[in-house]
This record gives C-alpha cells, sequence and structure tokens, in this order.
C-alpha cells in the first residue's frame, strides 16, 4: 500500500470476510457450493425482561387462581379423555401448581413449556393481552452486502 493509505476499511473488512466464512453452515443439500452464508442463530429475548398485561391462572391482584383454558387445535393422540370437551384438548392453569403455572417468562427461555393467555370465560377484557419484551436499549443493526 502507498504511504498515508488508511489500512483499517481493509482489515475490518477482511475480518469480516473471515469471521462470515468460519461461520458458515452446510446446507444439507442443494447450493451452488453446500454452503450458505448465514450467521448462526441466536435467541435475542434470552435473558431480557418480559412482562404480560395478564395470564392464565393468575388473577388483577397477582394471586394464583384456577382457570380453565382448551387448545384450539392439537392435543395429545391418547390422551386422558377426561380432559377433552368437544374434542378439544383442556387443562388448568394454576400460577400456585409449577406443572399448571404458565408464565410469560416461559415465551422466551427456550424450552418446550409455554405462556398461556387468561381464558375468555373469564373476562372478555382478554381478548386483547399486551406482551412487552424489554431489550433494553435499541438494537443495532449491521448490514453487510457481498457480490459475487
Amino acid at each position: 500500500m502507498a504511504r498515508g493509505t488508511p489500512r483499517a476499511p481493509v482489515l475490518v473488512f477482511l475480518s469480516l470476510l473471515l469471521i462470515e466464512t468460519l461461520t458458515a453452515q452446510e446446507l444439507p443439500t442443494g447450493g451452488v457450493n453446500g454452503y450458505s452464508l448465514h450467521p448462526p442463530y441466536f435467541n435475542l429475548a434470552e435473558g431480557t425482561k418480559i412482562t404480560a398485561t395478564a395470564t392464565c391462572g393468575v388473577d388483577e391482584n397477582e394471586q394464583p387462581i384456577q382457570d380453565l383454558y382448551c387448545k384450539l387445535v392439537g392435543g395429545p393422540v391418547s390422551g386422558d379423555p377426561s380432559q377433552t370437551i368437544q374434542g378439544q384438548y383442556c387443562d388448568i392453569c394454576d400460577s400456585g401448581d409449577t406443572n399448571r403455572a404458565h408464565p410469560i417468562s416461559n415465551a422466551i427461555d427456550g424450552t418446550e413449556r409455554w405462556w398461556q393467555s387468561p381464558p375468555l370465560s373469564r373476562n372478555t377484557k382478554y381478548n386483547e393481552v399486551n406482551v412487552t419484551l424489554d431489550l433494553g436499549q435499541c438494537p443495532h443493526a449491521l448490514l453487510i452486502g457481498y457480490d459475487f
């Protein structure tokens, strides 16, 4: 390089290219060379604060209650027949019972557990429930384009 030419942009580009090459994921089939230039997946919500204006099994005073909820689709193929109402799988939410609690933290914990909104049978105001995810700061995005 000529004297006085800045090297930082070239070094940044080469570093980004090296990182992208190292994180390339092999495709199972197809693709021109068998690799994909997609970065690895990560959970942006992990470890953040999440809140909901209402949750199944919790009353307005944050006290445990029992709520009957039914899944609109799905359900166990061979489950307890007493838990089916008109072909829908139903169960009880209860925040006082860890096996029947469905808190909003379940929505981002990376497990098969889930958050459950209150049933409309408790009150029609639960037709609209707000879920807030606090990321702590404005997310920054970096767009890098490649021309091959």
